[in-house]
């Protein structure tokens, strides 16, 4: 019977900062004794923000390694390029369609037979397993958790936290593996999700890539970067009460009474556009701050700013901070969970400050703002979220999966043969 209907078409070959992989299956993967040939990838849509960008970055690197990789989205948008060689499957729905979503990666599924079913963030994650139950495919089932849900859930309204919760929990006692951006979310996943502690992975996201430094050498494209003559503090973020631009700004206008001619850009979109505004209009900064909207390339900005700002309430590993450390700022973070401790070093790299701590981020940025500005770049700093070091993990922990099944099989094969023996 046939599910769903959805519509397959080939990938843009257009490149994103990274070398084209051959999509013959590369010999180090295939020397492996079950080498992983398929994956596919199941999300919503790709709409530009941190998780996707590593979701992409992940992709790029299964594809250097000569892994066929098919990504199947809920709806397509333009927001992302990928690389030749990926079949992209649109099912020309929604997020909110949950019905329409399952029903078509079960179709999917069940066609195709991926070896391993890969999907990132908690509502993909609940499609996923559905699917992959509904299909009766045998692919292994890998979910990556985004950010530390605790958190996340205290966004919905109190019934839908409670469905959704229920949801992902029970998801997770059915998948192979979950992976997990960093230790803090590695607590949320088995404290607060109830995961198993041995399904769970670390594997930090593959954020430092080359393409990376090249588009820092770019122009910003902004007029208080083209000609700069005053300090500017940059911060970046989907325009939301998670990332805390709030805060940022009451304590931007507090620098402003020592450092009257600082700047402030955030760059981003979303839904607290507005009250940002009003509230800068308020603080009598408006003139010296900067929404200065999403950006494809962020790194230019990075580059330019003397220091960088990250002052959310929540993360789950926030890949613009490590960027920004990769290109030498000077970093001010709130020490939230999770990730910017193990970004930071517990502060060797930056300065944290608590959560929500009006006095401190305003000490922590004219204290930053008052020295010199100068490029500070460490390499050993980032060398946890190598890109390369980092898709490694991801193709070891794919092949592990498939070795174990296979290991399994033949056990099975034998005290199949050993038991007729007997007979």
């Amino acid at each position: 019977m046939r599910i769903a209907r959805f519509v397959s078409r080939p990938a843009s070959a257009e490149r994103v900062g990274f070398e084209q992989g051959d999509t013959s299956i590369n010999p180090r993967i295939a020397s492996k004794k079950n080498a992983v040939t398929r994956v596919a990838i199941y999300l919503d849509s790709l709409q530009g923000y941190g998780a996707d960008k590593t979701v992409v970055k992940i992709i790029h690197g299964l594809v250097q390694k000569g892994i066929q990789v098919d990504l199947v989205l809920a709806k397509t948008r333009p927001s992302w390029k990928i690389p030749a060689g990926v079949r992209l499957f649109d099912l020309k729905s929604s997020r909110i369609n949950v019905l329409k979503n399952v029903l078509g990666l079960a179709h999917y599924l069940h066609q195709y037979q991926p070896d391993i079913l890969f999907s990132s963030i908690h509502f993909n994650n609940v499609v996923a397993t559905t699917a992959l139950v509904l299909s009766g495919a045998k692919s292994k089932l890998i979910v990556r958790q985004a950010n530390t849900n605790q958190h996340q859930f205290k966004n919905y309204p109190s019934l839908v936290a409670l469905a959704l919760g229920f949801c992902t929990r029970l998801a997770y006692k059915r998948v192979d593996l979950i992976i997990s951006q960093s230790e803090g979310m590695t607590q949320d996943i088995t404290g607060f999700m109830k995961a198993d502690p041995q399904k769970v992975r670390l594997i930090y996201n593959p954020t430092v890539t080359p393409d990376i430094f090249e588009q820092a050498q770019q122009p910003a494209d902004h007029a208080w970067f083209d000609q700069k003559t005053s300090p500017i503090i940059l911060a970046a973020g989907r325009l939301k009460p998670q990332k805390d631009f709030v805060l940022l700004l009451k304590a931007f206008a507090n620098v402003k009474q020592s450092i009257p001619d600082a700047r402030l850009v955030i760059l981003g979109e979303g839904p607290q556009r507005q009250e940002l505004e009003e509230l800068a209009l308020q603080l009598g900064i408006r003139q010296s701050v900067d929404l200065a909207g999403f950006r494809t390339n962020p790194y230019a900005f990075i580059a330019m700013a003397d220091i960088f700002v990250l002052s959310s309430q929540y993360e789950g590993l926030p890949n613009i901070l490590i960027e920004a450390l990769a290109l030498g700022k000077r970093i001010i973070s709130t020490d939230c969970e999770s990730g910017p401790v193990e970004i930071l070093k517990h502060g060797r790299y930056g300065t944290l400050v608590p959560v929500g701590d009006l006095d401190q981020m305003t000490e922590a940025m004219k204290a930053a703002l008052s020295q010199p500005s100068a490029c500070l770049r460490i390499p050993e700093a980032t060398e946890d979220f190598r890109h390369e070091s980092q898709v490694e993990k991801y193709v070891d922990v794919f092949c592990s999966l498939i070795n174990q099944e296979a290991a399994l099989a033949e056990l099975t094969s034998h005290a199949d043969v050993d038991l007729a023996k007997q007979f």
